[in-house]
């Protein structure tokens, strides 16, 4: 039996390393902020998630990397690609889901992260004010991302599952 294994971020990464794929410093350097990220078209359906090309063709999740997934391992797909990052999200069969941002993050909690990167001169302020600024023109699809992570985690399928959206979600 395949347990279930959900890597976010860094886990998102770790996941691909170890299962044979390739991850290094992203190529167009940090990203931070809120970004929408496409999901791939003509996709067949996921044991997670139904049928993908029912779901919205794009969602808004929040980021805060600069590493990211070169390639993915032999038999995974990527199913979900940004501007910026080529791998946003990635399965291996029914048991493994990579996701490169973070669908907990709330904003606050990327504020302080900002700060603390800027404080540390990790980050340029330029780069700390769009990321700022991004968030306060618009707001990450948390419910959408959470009913995702949880019908993978309980290996739901359902025929819309994003059109089902429970109010307990935060």
């Amino acid at each position: 039996m395949k347990k279930k294994v959900l890597g976010v971020c860094f886990g998102h990464q770790i996941l691909c390393r170890a299962l044979g794929g390739k991850v290094g410093k992203a190529r167009t350097g940090w990203d931070i902020g809120l970004r929408r990220v496409k999901l791939v078209k003509d996709l067949g359906p996921c044991s997670f998630n139904g049928d993908l090309s029912e779901n919205p063709p794009s969602l808004s999740i929040i980021e805060c990397h600069q590493d990211e997934v070169w390639e993915v391992p032999s038999g995974a797909q990527v199913i979900a690609f940004s501007d910026k990052t080529g791998v946003e999200m990635f399965t291996m069969g029914d048991h493994i889901l990579g996701i490169q941002g973070h669908p907990e993050y709330t904003k606050d909690i990327l504020y302080n992260l900002v700060d603390r990167l800027l404080i540390n001169n990790c980050i340029k302020k330029d780069l700390a004010e769009r990321a700022k600024l991004g968030l306060e023109m618009a707001e990450a699809d948390r419910k959408s991302w959470g009913m995702i992570c949880r019908n993978f985690l309980k290996g739901r399928s359902q025929k819309n599952p994003l059109k089902r959206i429970p109010d307990y979600w935060i």
